[in-house]
């Protein structure tokens, strides 16, 4: 967004990438536009996924660094790098509010704290007490992100585990026998 702040000033407004949500400074969010947020992103951020996990060169000059960790922590979560970081989270971001209409900076502040968090939660390496709500609502928690760095081609979504089982990259994380050491189980 900054990078699109800089380009919109220095063209004098005659190229404007700077997302209409962010310019909206509405102060209360709209759960709907942050639903809408939340699914627009993860779909655009799967299908970058998924070309980073068959694309060798994008692979190794994106994302290898992620997946040197087999076992993810919170410290981990964001261990990718700039090419990593950008591909993968900012170009989704910026798309995202460019698609959604009607949002503003108090959804986008919503989604970004909501996402951050959830971020951080997927890759701990503990299990968290809203890791069986999260399963039943169909989210993407701990175990079953595990399970992607477990098995590095599956389980792409960052949020909706539906993503995976429509486009047939779902492991079932139960059936792992990693994880179900690591659960105890």
């Amino acid at each position: 967004m900054a990078l699109g702040l800089a380009v919109s000033l220095l063209s004098g407004g005659a190229v404007n990438l700077v997302p209409p949500s962010v310019q909206n400074l509405r102060l209360v969010p709209n759960p709907l536009i942050v639903v809408a947020h939340f699914v627009v992103f993860d779909l655009l951020m799967w299908h970058i996924h998924y070309v980073q996990h068959r694309w060798r060169w994008l692979y190794y000059n994106t994302h290898s660094t992620h997946h040197t960790i087999r076992s993810p922590t919170m410290v981990v979560a964001l261990t990718g790098y700039l090419p990593d970081t950008a591909l993968l989270i900012l170009v989704p971001l910026h798309a995202t509010l460019f698609i959604v209409p009607g949002g503003s900076f108090a959804d986008v502040l919503v989604f970004a704290s909501l996402s951050l968090l959830h971020l951080h939660c997927i890759h701990s390496e503990f299990h968290h007490a809203w890791d069986p709500l999260l399963r039943r609502l169909g989210l993407v928690d701990t175990t079953f992100h595990h399970g992607h760095h477990l098995k590095p081609r599956m389980n792409l979504a960052h949020f909706f585990v539906v993503i995976d089982k429509f486009y047939g990259t779902f492991a079932d994380p139960k059936a792992m026998a990693r994880i179900q050491q690591i659960e105890g189980g």
